[in-house]
């Protein structure tokens, strides 16, 4: 009594759930930020404190939000004029503020600066030679200094700084320009293969992630070009950033998109009218895609907040795996020569699609407890689209469905065709050709080279890459991504643990380096250099010889030593921070958090990873952050415990099978599926594409679709004609929705696109076989 009106609202019940995701979707999408365009998001996140992962955050974003145009002339002074104007252009299109750079007065400034504290402030070098006592070098070095024709030497310099500590410091922290710049009217440019080109540095007001910010610098960039192509035909505009590149990532995510969901559409509509000749099924097949696909969408809102784009490149393949139902139901309904009643149908289908929708999502836990979380998107989004589409299938297409003719006699008469030429293959000349295949896959799984590039979740434009080279050459930059956190208690501490860091560094020959205290030695070291020159210039044998060298008074010698003892404080970090000398530095400190001061050793050029990171594994205050090398890593060994997780899914799909059909029917069955993955992975071993981590989720998901196949077949009852069209059907328009993504710009996208695509021709050839069908018996 209690069953019948349940089954009755449970149609109702189920369209209002939908009504419900609906209008959740549509005020969360109308909210903002629920479409997420961050890269980041989508990888694992390192095991760090929350202090560290903040600092290492707020150095990402900072770099993430750099955005470098450079305008080239071939008249340096037009240049300059031109550079000046689209720095405007720019900051009023986008917001973005321009980084003035240095200037004759600023450097003026630095100098005068550092003066105030030069008695603490020397050259590597020089103190090294302090500190060895070795005096006869040490009035050669000072000797050096005022022979060196690039140093600017006056009188009133050598009274305030007889032994030219200020210069030789400043020449050592100071970066130099490079030889191809020149700094004029306060304005740097740089000359390459005749032409002069001026960096305009500019700093984003969002994340270069946001659509918004995107749209603004791509308009902003185009109408800049327009415009100097009117004024100077001859100029140039080169541009990087990470918003370009993120960017062009959003054009191809969005364009694949529109190809895999419409490719796969076209498909799915082409088949059910060549096959049905009727838009019943065209219309439920519609119904069940929307269904699955706002499901999708609604679920992973609802657990993430957000959905990556590259979740709604993979959720457009959703279409190619939720129409499975529609066809098996609709190939049930047009049954013999006449149709079944909508609840026969159901009821004849319900048990495998039941149980296909049981280890398909067995396969989509494996993505699910994978610790990525653009995996778990695609998870949650599948499986939430899956069982939308089944729901929609039991609740609705019985109650509302209308009679439907059965199937056109042309297609029977195709599928007989087929099936005969089938069963003429005699059982030797099959399992010769399945044993020769079998052998020649095998070796090409021996071939497969894994690879676990962070890269593979990006989409890189060789455009865009090419002028990031050629940027980087103008400027002579190409500062590494991995660099040093260095955590204290105090400044002091943290100038003493970074000078500390610095010099392993050069220990280790890792000299393209900068670090805060290059620019603000500890106190502690200055006071050091301060006792040091004391003692040395109280040598007698010191004075006579550059006074016999240099002409340099004993009095003048004896002022400068007295002045050395009651000199001013000593350079601060507070200060340094606060004066022009900081200018372009600032953030090498990261400021103080929770009572830790923190700072940034950035590498110009990374050499011998791994003793890197031993060195930083020495000191407990110091992290070594290698973003792109921690995620490779990261890819290999998940890569690695991937597969253990593939393997127990196999086993536990095949335990399922085993309890439901018996030992040999799960061998029957479970034959389809793993000849699939054998095919998928020696095609790519053979044919050189990348074996990553990807490749294995792949499989997992590839093991939930082709087995049921075999279920199908096993629960066919007699309708082989339906079922086998049902099977054909589900597996073309899969192949067509993975076959598209394999085309797709994303290594990780692809990478799934091609193993399923290969895993689902093969299923599909084999599961007729396996279920009995060719060889003309059923269940």
């Amino acid at each position: 009594m209690i069953r019948k009106p349940l089954t009755q609202i449970a149609p109702w019940l189920w369209f209002a759930v939908l009504v419900l995701f609906v209008v959740t979707t549509v005020q969360k999408m109308n909210a903002g930020n629920a479409i997420s365009l961050n890269l980041v998001s989508l990888l694992p996140v390192e095991e760090r404190s929350p202090a560290l992962d903040d600092a290492v955050g707020n150095v990402r974003d900072e770099f993430e939000r750099k955005w470098i145009v450079l305008i080239g002339s071939a008249n340096a002074e037009r240049v300059i004029a031109l550079a000046i104007q689209a720095g405007e252009e720019l900051d009023a299109a986008t917001g973005a503020k321009v980084d003035a750079g240095a200037s004759p007065d600023t450097a003026r400034d630095i100098y005068e600066f550092y003066s105030k504290y030069r008695h603490g402030l020397m050259d590597r070098e020089f103190a090294a030679l302090l500190a060895a006592g070795d005096r006869e070098r040490i009035a050669s070095h000072i000797a050096r200094r005022y022979v060196d024709p690039s140093a600017l030497i006056t009188s009133q310099l050598i009274e305030k700084d007889p032994l030219l500590l200020l210069s030789a410091f400043m020449g050592e922290t100071l970066p130099a320009m490079p030889s191809n710049a020149r700094l004029e009217s306060g304005v740097v440019s740089f000359e390459r293969n005749g032409m002069h080109y001026v960096p305009i540095i500019l700093d984003l007001p969002e994340s270069p992630f946001s659509q918004r910010m995107q749209n603004k610098v791509i308009a902003a960039l185009s109408d800049l070009r327009n415009r100097l192509a009117e004024k100077s035909p001859r100029s140039r505009l080169l541009s990087t950033g990470v918003v370009l590149h993120a960017a062009k990532g959003t054009e191809s995510a969005t364009r694949e998109i529109s190809t895999v969901g419409l490719g796969s559409l076209i498909g799915v509509v082409a088949l059910i009218l060549f096959v049905f000749r009727s838009l019943k099924p065209l219309i439920a097949a519609i119904v069940a895609i929307s269904t699955g696909f706002i499901s999708g969408l609604f679920a992973c809102l609802f657990l993430f907040g957000e959905v990556h784009i590259l979740t709604l490149v993979f959720g457009g393949s959703l279409v190619g795996i939720s129409v499975d139902y529609v066809f098996h139901y609709y190939c049930e309904r047009a049954h013999g020569p006449t149709s079944l009643s909508g609840m026969q149908a159901l009821a004849h289908i319900r048990p495998g699609i039941t149980l296909g929708l049981i280890t398909t999502l067995i396969g989509f836990v494996g993505l699910w407890i994978a610790p990525f979380p653009g995996l778990r998107q695609m998870a949650v989004f599948s499986g939430a689209g899956l069982v939308a589409a089944y729901l929609s299938v039991c609740f609705w297409f019985p109650r509302f469905d209308f009679k439907l003719s059965p199937l056109p006699p042309n297609v029977r008469s195709m599928i007989d065709a087929v099936t005969t030429k089938g069963q003429r293959f005699s059982t030797r000349v099959l399992t010769g050709g399945i044993c020769l295949s079998g052998v020649v896959l095998i070796l090409g799984i021996f071939q497969l080279v894994p690879t676990d590039d962070v890269r593979l979740f990006q989409s890189l434009g060789a455009n865009l890459k090419a002028e990031q080279e050629e940027i980087e050459a103008i400027l002579s930059s190409n500062r590494a991504s991995q660099f040093f956190v260095v955590e204290a208690k105090s400044a002091e501490t943290l100038l003493q643990l970074d000078e500390e860091i610095s010099d392993l560094l050069r220990i280790a020959g890792q000299e393209n380096f900068t670090s805060v205290s290059r620019f603000v030695p500890s106190i502690k070291r200055q006071q050091e250099n301060t006792r040091l020159l004391i003692e040395t210039l109280d040598t007698e044998s010191i004075q006579i010889f550059l006074h016999d060298a240099l002409g340099l008074a004993p009095q003048m010698l004896n002022a400068y030593s007295a002045s050395l003892s009651g000199h001013a404080a000593p350079l601060t970090l507070p200060e340094w921070l606060g004066a022009p000398a900081s200018h372009g530095h600032r953030d090498l400190y990261l400021g103080e958090a929770d009572g830790i001061h923190r700072s940034i050793i950035l590498l110009d050029v990374a050499h011998d990873i791994a003793r890197l990171e031993e060195l930083a594994n020495s000191r407990p205050n110091v992290h070594f952050i290698d973003t792109a090398g921690a995620y490779s890593r990261t890819f290999t060994k998940y890569r690695e415990q991937t597969i253990f997780l593939a393997l127990i899914s196999y086993l536990l799909v095949s335990m399922v099978l085993a309890w439901r059909y018996g030992w040999l029917g799960m061998l029957t069955i479970m034959t389809a599926p793993v000849a699939a993955a054998i095919a998928s992975l020696g095609v790519i071993g053979w044919v050189g594409a990348s074996f990553s981590l990807f490749n294995v989720m792949a499989l997992l998901l590839a093991l939930g679709i082709s087995v049921d196949y075999g279920i199908f077949f096993r629960e066919m009852k007699g309708r082989k004609v339906e079922t086998l069209i049902a099977v054909i059907l589900s597996g073309l328009t899969t192949i067509l929705a993975f076959g598209l993504l394999a085309f797709s710009d994303t290594a990780a996208i692809q990478a799934f696109g091609l193993t399923i695509f290969v895993s689902i021709a093969v299923a599909l050839l084999i599961s007729p076989i396996m279920g009995g069908y060719l060889k003309g018996t059923g269940k």
